[in-house]
């Protein structure tokens, strides 16, 4: 479970923003979409396995569009 907490998190979360806004812009060098793959893909692999209560089918819809973008779902 995610929790924000005060000024902190509000600053991650800015940051986060930014580094993203540069990325939807087309300016992502390869290894950083790399691991941004890797981080997406092993998170799909954790919700797939203990399938929380939450997890809908729309969520995994999205996570494998992200994952296999040519893919169609």
């Amino acid at each position: 479970m995610l929790i924000e907490m005060g000024s902190t998190a509000s600053r991650t979360h800015q940051k986060a923003t930014a580094r993203f806004s540069s990325a939807d812009r087309g300016y992502e060098p390869s290894s950083e979409r790399a691991r941004l793959i890797e981080a997406l893909s092993e998170l799909h692999d954790l919700l797939q396995e203990y399938s929380p209560a939450w997890y809908t089918e729309e969520h995994h819809r999205k996570a494998e569009a992200a994952l296999h973008p040519r893919k169609r779902h």
